[in-house]
């Protein structure tokens, strides 16, 4: 978790912590103090060590002394004050920690001033209301326009159009190149957004629904295709896949934040009449023909009751649940397609076969003809069959996943 809003707390009162406490003398003046923050791996209390895995993945070594402060900060809390002060003895493996202290020689050894802590109970507590909220008032889309002037975002997401208006308070993050967890995202600004990208946003939404008043924004550059499945490297948890516009081969790898799921094939026929009313008329009656590029007709591979056996889902971002869904309405006839989509039981790649028709969002990727999938959709013959904008449609509206809301946030 590298970053967190249990950390973002922490970080927040890192400025207050020398006024009036203990460790005043002990705490170095602003310019001349430094921070690290990670989650704590062990605790020795009868040496005054304890052992901390940094978020930039570094293993550190912190002492204390009588006079360090400790403080355990209450969920939600940036006034130190509201701190209590703890032993050390009472840290344990997982609870989330900002180190404050002199610059090390060694960054790997801190000399700590001050410990500001938060449980591994409170934060576990903190993600699942930040996670709950996205999941509220959390909308994705992908972005189609830009007013410099305004700052304002147009996204489209299913078939809808919303503003995004922002304020001062308004915070920016870009997803990494190689990853959807709202975790590994950098800090940004709106100048760094483009047509194109992929955005979620946090907000209340105007009124008339048309504007989303944007507290949280992460974006990134995702890519959206429509393929087929050509082999199938079951070790590595990898498959080849065949672009259908582009016709070139791509290897996408299926990891444990990757979202899998597959449609049965009453409800791909059904969103298929959605997206295109009066294409899929014949389709009842069997096979839906073949898709843009060749993809396979409806009817193979589908199954009519719920799709694939569960196996183990690891929502976007670890932290599953991701930044919550974006609003309904992907097709013309209404209702919350995200949250049908995320229903759905998950599909291990144990079960796809060579020839399967899929939508699949992924990373950019840093290797060419290799990224990660973020999200996957298999059993959706119908859906290529009847729109060519359906792999767009749906996957930019789909629940990005590791975006704010995931542990990481």
């Amino acid at each position: 978790m590298k970053f967190s809003t249990a950390m973002a707390a922490l970080l927040a009162i890192v400025a207050g912590v020398p006024s009036g406490s203990s460790a005043s003398a002990q705490t170095p003046p602003a310019a001349n103090r430094a921070q690290v923050s990670g989650t704590v791996t062990s605790v020795s209390a009868d040496a005054n060590k304890l052992s901390l895995k940094s978020d930039k993945g570094e293993e550190v070594s912190v002492t204390t002394t009588d006079r360090t402060l400790i403080l355990r900060i209450p969920p939600g809390e940036t006034d130190p004050k509201k701190g209590s002060k703890i032993a050390l003895s009472t840290l344990a493996a997982g609870d989330r920690a900002v180190i404050i202290g002199p610059p090390p020689t060694d960054p790997k050894i801190w000399a700590a001033t001050a410990v500001l802590i938060m449980s591994k109970s409170d934060v576990a507590g903190l993600q699942q209301k930040d996670q709950d909220d996205w999941k509220k008032r959390g909308t994705t889309g992908t972005v189609t326009a830009l007013d410099p002037a305004a700052k304002t975002v147009t996204i489209k997401s299913g078939s809808r159009n919303f503003t995004v208006q922002p304020s001062e308070k308004t915070s920016y993050h870009r997803y990494a190149i190689d990853s959807a967890r709202f975790s590994d995202a950098k800090p940004s600004s709106f100048q760094e957004i483009k047509i194109g990208d992929q955005l979620r946003v946090l907000g209340n939404k105007s009124d008339d629904g048309a504007a989303i008043l944007a507290e949280k924004v992460a974006f990134g550059t995702f890519r959206q295709i429509a393929a087929t499945v050509t082999a199938i490297n079951l070790p590595a948890g990898e498959m080849t896949v065949k672009d259908l516009a582009t016709k070139k081969a791509l290897v996408i790898k299926i990891d444990a934040d990757s979202t899998v799921r597959k449609l049965p094939e009453m409800t791909a026929r059904m969103l298929a009449r959605r997206y295109a009313p009066g294409a899929q008329q014949g389709d009842a009656a069997g096979g839906a023909g073949r898709g843009p590029g060749g993809a396979p007709g409806a009817g193979r591979g589908a199954m009519a009751d719920g799709g694939a056996p569960g196996a183990g889902r690891a929502g976007m971002g670890g932290a599953g649940g991701g930044m919550g869904r974006g609003p309904g309405g992907g097709g013309r006839g209404g209702g919350d397609i995200n949250q049908m989509l995320d229903s759905l039981p998950a599909m291990p790649i144990t079960d796809f076969k060579a020839g399967d028709a899929i939508m699949v969002s992924t990373t950019q990727g840093t290797e060419g003809g290799r990224a990660t999938v973020i999200m996957l959709l298999a059993g959706v013959e119908p859906l290529l069959t009847a729109s060519p904008t359906a792999t767009r449609d749906i996957m930019s509206g789909w629940n990005l996943g590791g975006g704010g809301g995931d542990s990481g946030q």
